[in-house]
């Protein structure tokens, strides 16, 4: 079964499947005469109990997607719900200290502005069964895919990762050099409460580079071959294929370049010589650096980060 489908009716032992792929449930009982489910929630008592036809009725609403009427049966039953197995990137912009010292608050929200309109726009994806989320925190910036909607597949993961390269590439463009991650794990957000392993994820390994660049960690590499599974299980094949033409221009594989000295007194995190990291989307400028780099950023002091990134913005 796909959400894709357009059928707004779905029988009673498919609409079991759909609530067993949610972490939050324990066991569905499926009641096939009486088209009902049985539904025991982790760590409670009460047993929640959906018809075939209550959950046919809302199908509509979410355009076919069952998945998004489990997520909102859940949620109305006071189910935590949470984005799981997901990717999160995160961006910080490089010198903004000294960016919003070196400008007058006219020209820091409007230069801001600008740039934050780029990656908004294109961050805003929202169509058939991929959908990512962002958000604009001072610095940083966060990008989230809706593994609600689907779980994590070739379509979802080409316009994360397409993104994440598009928002370097605007970040440099704009004068707002980025350093970011690619973190794995879960995500949920209400209101002004975030909490994720994803995003720790991702600041963790943020830090420890040492260019304008972002990498994707070894969790959120180990999410990537999960989605593998998925597409090879439900279809028979996958898509996901970091060497395709579909992925070449967002990803590459090679050297990263970690700081020599980790952050004192953190918890040990792996650094593999080679990995996969996100490419600026078909940037190629020998002149990158002088054109691009504004005056706030320190030049003569982040000069190993800037021949680091030679690859990242000079090259194809």
């Amino acid at each position: 079964m796909s959400p894709d489908q357009t059928d707004y009716s779905y029988p009673i032992e498919i609409w079991g499947n759909v609530f067993r792929e949610f972490r939050q449930v324990d066991k569905v009982r499926v009641n096939s005469s009486a088209e009902r489910l049985d539904i025991i929630i982790k760590e409670r008592q009460d047993i929640l109990q959906a018809t075939r036809e209550e959950l046919d009725d809302t199908l509509y609403k979410f355009s076919g997607n069952p998945r998004e009427v489990v997520s909102s049966f859940l949620k109305k039953h006071n189910v935590l719900i949470y984005y799981q197995e997901t990717l999160v990137g995160f961006f910080d912009i490089m010198g903004y200290s000294s960016f919003i010292e070196g400008n007058t608050i006219e020209q820091a929200i409007q230069k801001v502005s600008r740039f934050i309109s780029n990656s908004i726009r294109i961050a805003g994806t929202d169509i058939l069964s991929v959908k990512l989320d962002h958000w604009i925190l001072s610095d940083s910036i966060i990008i989230v895919i809706d593994t609600n909607r689907h779980p994590l597949f070739a379509g979802s993961l080409d316009a994360f990762l397409g993104t994440c390269s598009m928002v370097l590439l605007y970040g440099m463009q704009d004068g707002f050099p980025l350093r970011g991650a690619i973190g794995g794990g879960d995500f949920y957000k209400d209101g002004e409460i975030m909490v994720s392993s994803a995003l720790v994820d991702a600041a963790r390994y943020e830090k420890e580079q040492e260019w304008l660049g972002a990498v994707l960690t070894p969790r959120a590499l180990a999410i990537v071959e999960k989605a593998k599974e998925f597409e090879n299980k439900h279809k028979g094949k996958t898509l996901i294929d970091f060497s395709s033409d579909t992925f070449m221009h967002s990803v590459r594989y090679g050297i990263i370049p970690w700081k020599r000295n980790g952050q004192p007194n953190k918890p040990f995190i792996e650094k593999p010589d080679k990995t996969y990291y996100i490419k600026p989307f078909d940037m190629a400028e020998a002149d990158w650096a002088s054109k691009y780099l504004p005056d706030h950023f320190d030049k003569l002091n982040k000069r190993e980060m800037i021949e680091n990134s030679h690859r990242l913005y000079a090259q194809k």
